[in-house]
């Protein structure tokens, strides 16, 4: 009799165990933590708690609040249109503050390093934030890579879709997505193609590009941006690299390069990266160091041929490769203001119509070909008119990149223009962003997002 008690009474609590966990509709399974939620989504894998240290010690310090933070991966179809086809893993990570909390989707445009891009509102807004790594970048290559077929804004937009309705019943709150410079075009792409997933989409010093050698950004450059003072600074430089053609500084470049054992730069190629040595510098120097910095890394050949060279070799870095194929695809790719130098560009190898091409791998050179650039056209002539969902814009005066931004916008649309700042959206900082330009985003990004 003793037996059979102790028998039924095991019984009992394996039954009162088992009802308390099996997931049924009277007796739904709680899940506690972000990492059971995720889990029990079915939709990642991999999942990791902590994935970013230099966050962490921010983190320490005082300066992020937050509960803890993952990276995970969500399977991705490499082509949306046929779902049981090919797939690929796709980087998702969470920086988490509360399950009542708006979430910020930052729509990567390259891969996911850190927890970066739009910082200073998920900070002013205590909000989740959701980086999404695209694809072909970083660790979210796919079996696309090198064919270039599906590397469109519809199947980025689509994946970014995807990671959205994974999470949406976790986040149950507002959605916003946003970016800086590419990330940002990225955010406007989603939104075109999914109006109804977010509640506000933003942009940051992001340019929108119509052609495979867009004149806006020089146009903007030499016209706009800084001061009259600094540009004409800037042409002589300029003028001071191209002034002997494909000779001078440019074999001095062939030459840097060949003793550290990289491949030597076609006229066309160094062309471009003369250029772009000024678009880093006003993407990253505060304005009241423009001159100075300029002055400084052209003191002398030697070091001008540096920096060039240092140019060169960040515009081939694998990591960023994707990106010129981007160009190829949709996005086209700025000119910085060829024609200011006509008279010197004259009779030598340079041609604008070659840069793109110039930065791509010859196996890749055929991409050029087959540009399209009809959703940007699109995108820029009437979606960003008519959007139904509120856009954000954030520009600011100094960096070229501006010259990219949309010149018609409809009345769900706001454009904002910080008069000092740099390529970013250091929106707290008072260096970088005046308190009135930064009380204008987040008046704005409240009303939609509270």
């Amino acid at each position: 009799m003793k037996k059979t008690l102790k028998s039924w009474m095991l019984l009992l609590i394996v039954l009162s165990i088992v009802s308390c966990t099996v997931d049924t509709a009277d007796n739904p399974v709680v899940y506690t933590s972000l990492e059971q939620k995720l889990t029990a989504t079915g939709a990642f894998t991999d999942i990791k708690e902590n994935p970013d240290t230099e966050t962490m010690k921010r983190k320490e310090k005082g300066e992020l609040n937050y509960q803890t933070q993952y990276s995970m991966f969500i399977s991705q179809p490499v082509n949306h249109n046929q779902p049981d086809g090919d797939k690929f893993k796709q980087k998702v990570c969470i920086l988490f503050r509360g399950y009542d909390r708006p979430t910020i989707m930052v729509t990567e445009g390259y891969m996911w390093s850190r927890f970066y891009d739009a910082e200073d509102i998920g900070v002013n807004l205590n909000a989740n934030m959701v980086h999404v790594e695209h694809r072909n970048f970083g660790e979210s290559y796919n079996q696309d890579k090198g064919k270039w077929e599906y590397e469109t804004s519809a199947q980025v937009s689509a994946d970014l879709h995807a990671v959205y309705q994974a999470l949406k019943p976790i986040f149950k709150g507002k959605w916003m997505s946003t970016g800086t410079s590419k990330n940002g075009e990225t955010s406007m792409d989603y939104a075109y193609y999914y109006p109804n997933d977010m509640d506000l989409a933003a942009a940051f010093c992001s340019p929108f590009n119509v052609s495979l050698s867009d004149k806006a950004f020089g146009q903007y450059l030499f016209n706009e941006a800084s001061t009259a003072e600094l540009r004409d600074v800037i042409k002589k430089k300029i003028r001071r690299a191209l002034t002997d053609g494909e000779k001078g500084l440019y074999l001095s470049a062939c030459k840097t390069l060949k003793e550290e054992g990289a491949p030597e730069p076609t006229f066309t190629e160094y062309v471009f990266n003369v250029f772009d040595t000024y678009f880093n510098v006003f993407q990253y120097t505060l304005p009241s160091k423009h001159q100075e910095t300029i002055e400084y890394m052209t003191k002398d050949d030697e070091s001008y041929v540096m920096e060039i060279c240092n140019s060169i070799k960040g515009n081939r870095n694998p990591d960023y490769y994707t990106y010129f194929v981007d160009c190829a695809k949709e996005q086209g790719l700025p000119n910085p203001g060829f024609d200011y130098f006509a008279d010197l560009l004259e009779g030598t190898s340079f041609k604008a119509e070659d840069v793109l091409a110039s930065l791509l791998k010859e196996e890749d050179r055929w991409l050029v070909n087959h540009y399209d650039n009809s959703q940007r056209i699109d995108i820029r002539q009437n979606f960003f008119v008519s959007s139904t969902m509120p856009l954000l814009f954030f520009y600011s005066k100094d960096d070229p990149w501006s010259g990219g931004q949309p010149d018609k916008i409809g009345p769900n649309v706001r454009k904002i223009i910080n008069p000092i700042g740099v390529h970013s959206p250091k929106i707290n900082d008072p260096d970088f962003c005046p308190a009135g330009t930064k009380q204008e985003v987040m008046d704005f990004v409240t009303t939609y997002i509270y």
